[in-house]
């Protein structure tokens, strides 16, 4: 059996595609901001975005809560978030469930025998809410990854009351990508904060590179797109509070309620 942590005791059994639906009152508490970073794929930045968003909240004086409700056993992502927020909250409220396996979570609790309780993520969510002042959730794998045989993210965000902040890597195929995930959002009755993309490499891009930004601006009319540079040491504070000083002027994404 491979190896999983899940920290909350289990006090329900996970719900059905019927209760999942049914529930209209989002998670309560007292957190006024709470924020979806998504990404339209792996590997797109997602986590230096979260933790940029969380270090631009902490300046402005608010007391932040990542959070990765899943995430492989090993990972650094909690970690990077936790450092930008500069509070030590209990880290099995900050990734609830870890798996050994680099998978939707689907897929990792199957291959470890240990079927998700969805509710595990739901206290945890409400205890984070009761001590922040903003709470920033992160994905792992995209909007649609599924978590359980009736949970996705976008059901799960759209119960914990989440705006999202989408992020796209600048290059081709961006303005599918991105479009795909902001319709998706919606249809799940999701509100979409801003789109930013992503620059991966020092690398002088061509034609798409140049022209991503501006086109998605033109086709997503009311939801900001904001371009985010490239850095080579995310985990270095320095440059972590300039990436975040770029978020800060956008208070649609970088500043609490």
């Amino acid at each position: 059996m491979g190896k999983v942590s899940q920290r909350i005791k289990r006090r329900r059994p996970e719900p059905t595609l019927q209760d999942t639906h049914s529930r209209s009152q989002i998670i309560p508490g007292l957190a006024l901001t709470r924020l979806g970073v998504v990404g339209t794929d792996s590997g797109v930045g997602k986590t230096v975005v979260a933790s940029a968003i969380i270090a631009a909240m902490r300046d402005a004086g608010a007391r932040v809560a990542p959070m990765k409700p899943v995430g492989r056993s090993a990972g650094g992502d909690v970690e990077q978030m936790l450092a930008a927020s500069g509070i030590a909250f209990p880290v099995e409220l900050i990734q609830p469930l870890t798996f050994p396996d680099a998978a939707a979570p689907l897929v990792a609790a199957r291959r470890a025998r240990a079927p998700i309780d969805v509710g595990i993520l739901d206290r945890a969510f409400g205890e984070l809410c009761t001590m922040s002042d903003a709470v920033i959730v992160e994905d792992s794998g995209g909007l649609l990854v599924p978590i359980t045989e009736t949970e996705s993210f976008a059901t799960l965000f759209r119960r914990w009351g989440l705006d999202l902040v989408i992020v796209s890597p600048n290059r081709i195929g961006a303005v599918n990508q991105t479009l795909l995930t902001v319709q998706s959002a919606q249809t799940h009755g999701l509100r979409v904060r801003a789109v930013v993309l992503t620059t991966l490499t020092r690398e002088r891009g061509g034609t798409a590179e140049r022209t991503n930004q501006a086109l998605l601006k033109e086709l997503l009319l009311t939801i900001p797109v904001l371009g985010f540079p490239y850095t080579d040491s995310p985990d270095d504070p320095r440059q972590l509070m300039a990436l975040a000083r770029e978020l800060s002027a956008h208070s649609t994404i970088a500043r609490p309620a």
